[in-house]
C-alpha cells in the first residue's frame, strides 16, 4: 500500500458524469426506458384509425385446343382459336395477354376499443415507472459518488494523522530510552512507550487499508474499475487479450515455474 504525495482532485460533477456514462445498471435502465417508449407508441397507434391500400396484379397462361362443340370460323361466329401447347402457356404468363389485377382501400375506425385502451394505459404506466426507476438510479449513483469522494478524503486525512501519531510515538520511545540510560526512567515506562509505538504502527496499517478500500470504492461507483486495471471488454468479446491487466500492488508469481519443475 502506498500513499501518493498529491491526491488527484477531480470535480464532483466530473465524477458523477463518469458514473452516469459507465455504470452498467444505468445503461440497462436506459435501454429498458427506450423499449417502454416503443411499446407505448405501438399501443397508442392501435387506437388510431388505419387505412390499407390493397393492390395486386397477375397474369394467366391460357393455352390448349379449340373445343370441338364450340362453332367457330363462320360468318356470324368467332374466329377459331389457334392450337397452342405448354410452351405457349408459359410464355403468356408474361405477355399481358390475360391479366388479372385489382386495387382497393380498407379503412378501419376503432370505436370504444377497450382492449386497446387498456393496453395503452398500461404501457403509459410502465413507461412512467421506467422513468422513475432511471431517476432513482441516477440519484442513488450521485449519492454514492459523493459519499465515496468524501470517504476518500477523510481516509487520506486519517492516514496523515496516523503517521503523525506514529512519529510522535517513535520520538516518545526514543526519549524514554535515553532517559532510561541516564537512570531517569523505568522499564515500565519504556515498555509503555513501545506498546504505544506498536499501536500507532497498527493504526497506520488500518488507516492505509481503509484508504485503499476507499480508492477502490470510488472506482466502482464511477464505473471505471475495468479501465483502471486495464481490462478491455472488446478483448473479451473477440477472445484475444491485446493488453495484460495491470493492478496496482499486485505482482505476478515468480515461484510458479519452479514449482512446476
Amino acid at each position: 500500500m502506498s500513499l501518493p504525495e498529491q491526491e488527484p482532485v477531480a470535480p464532483i460533477q466530473d465524477l458523477i458524469g463518469d458514473a452516469m456514462g459507465h455504470r452498467p445498471e444505468l445503461a440497462q435502465a436506459r435501454i429498458d426506458l427506450t423499449n417502454r417508449d416503443i411499446t407505448k407508441k405501438s399501443a397508442r397507434n392501435a387506437l388510431l384509425p388505419n387505412m390499407d391500400l390493397i393492390a395486386w396484379y397477375g397474369g394467366a397462361g391460357l393455352a390448349g385446343e379449340q373445343n370441338a362443340l364450340a362453332p367457330c370460323g363462320g360468318p356470324l361466329e368467332p374466329p377459331c382459336a389457334p392450337r397452342t401447347g405448354w410452351n405457349n402457356a408459359f410464355a403468356r404468363n408474361f405477355d399481358n395477354s390475360a391479366p388479372d389485377y385489382a386495387i382497393g382501400l380498407n379503412f378501419n375506425i376503432p370505436i370504444r376499443n377497450r382492449a386497446a385502451q387498456a393496453d395503452q394505459v398500461r404501457s403509459e404506466l410502465e413507461y412512467r415507472q421506467a422513468q422513475m426507476r432511471l431517476q432513482q438510479l441516477q440519484n442513488q449513483v450521485s449519492i454514492e459518488v459523493r459519499n465515496a469522494q468524501y470517504a476518500l478524503q477523510q481516509n487520506r486525512a486519517r492516514v496523515a494523522a496516523a503517521q503523525k501519531a506514529r512519529d510522535l510515538a517513535q520520538q516518545s520511545l526514543e526519549a524514554e530510552q535515553k532517559k532510561y540510560q541516564l537512570g531517569a526512567s523505568t522499564n515500565t515506562l519504556v515498555l509503555q512507550a513501545q506498546r504505544d509505538l506498536a499501536q500507532a504502527e497498527s493504526n497506520v496499517v488500518l488507516s492505509m487499508s481503509a484508504y485503499e478500500k476507499s480508492r477502490v470504492e470510488l472506482d466502482r461507483v464511477t464505473g471505471l474499475t475495468l479501465d483502471r486495471v486495464g481490462i478491455s471488454l472488446g478483448d473479451a468479446e473477440i477472445g484475444v487479450v491485446n493488453r495484460m491487466p495491470s493492478v496496482q500492488g499486485v505482482a505476478p508469481r515468480t515461484d510458479l515455474n519452479q514449482q512446476q519443475k
